[in-house]
């Protein structure tokens, strides 16, 4: 009777559920190993969002890039337009602006467009649906047989713009002249009284745009290229 009773009770215990101790520890064990699975998670679609955001930002600026070098590499002076760069600030970040003739001209409609020599002009707005951000827009106006040897009307201005690029902190351009000295803005207009004064292109134009990558944490990564100005290095040779 004795060992029957003995094991009975050993059977009793051993079908007696887990203490609240036991529950309690096995349930914040169970909670550390949630949280750092979250946790490890949680970096890993942070470190592919920032991938995505900066592959998306190279590509804007490798678009962005590889039209302002067309442009400017092909750029001209003509009688009826100067090139003039001036340095602009927009609350306190650089918002620089661009106005020349180049023989870029963009052909978006072969039926009622053709290639030829143009005005184009880079300006910066504010973007007014994210407050912070720039955009940066740019306006390709053929010029006419009329319009390129025409003293008496110079072109200051285009018509309208098209979207370039978006998400911009700042933009600015630097111009280098035929003596190596770099400018903040250059202007090719001379005094008409002065017979020995040229017109001159930059030799060459440093383009830098800064994008945002996190405005909330004031993250921003640049972008700088240096575009050669043959036109510009031609004339500085003459001078």
């Amino acid at each position: 009777m004795t060992m029957c009773a003995a094991d009975k009770s050993c059977r009793l215990r051993s079908r007696q559920g887990m203490t609240l101790l036991e529950v309690l520890l096995a349930m914040f064990i169970l909670a550390m190993v949630v949280s750092m699975v979250s946790l490890t998670l949680s970096g890993s679609i942070n470190v592919v969002e920032a991938t995505r955001t900066q592959g998306e930002l190279y590509h804007r600026a490798q678009v962005a890039m590889l039209r302002i070098s067309e442009d400017l590499a092909s750029a001209v002076l003509v009688d009826s337009v100067e090139f003039v760069g001036t340095d602009k600030e927009e609350k306190g970040r650089e918002a620089d602006s661009l106005l020349f003739s180049s023989t870029a001209h963009v052909v978006f409609d072969p039926d009622h467009d053709h290639p030829g020599m143009a005005v184009i002009a880079y300006s910066v707005v504010e973007d007014e649906e994210n407050e912070g951000e720039f955009l940066l827009l740019r306006a390709d106006d053929l010029l006419t047989e009329t319009a390129k040897t025409d003293e008496k009307k110079q072109v200051t201005q285009t018509r309208g713009g098209y979207l370039l690029s978006d998400r911009l902190r700042s933009i600015s351009f630097t111009y280098m002249d035929d003596k190596g000295d770099e400018q903040d803005s250059w202007d090719s207009e001379v005094d008409p009284d002065d017979p020995t004064a040229i017109r001159k292109l930059p030799v060459s134009v440093i383009c830098t745009l800064e994008f945002w990558v996190d405005q909330a944490a004031q993250s921003s990564i640049e972008f700088t290229t240096r575009i050669l100005l043959p036109a510009g290095l031609i004339n500085g040779k003459k001078a």
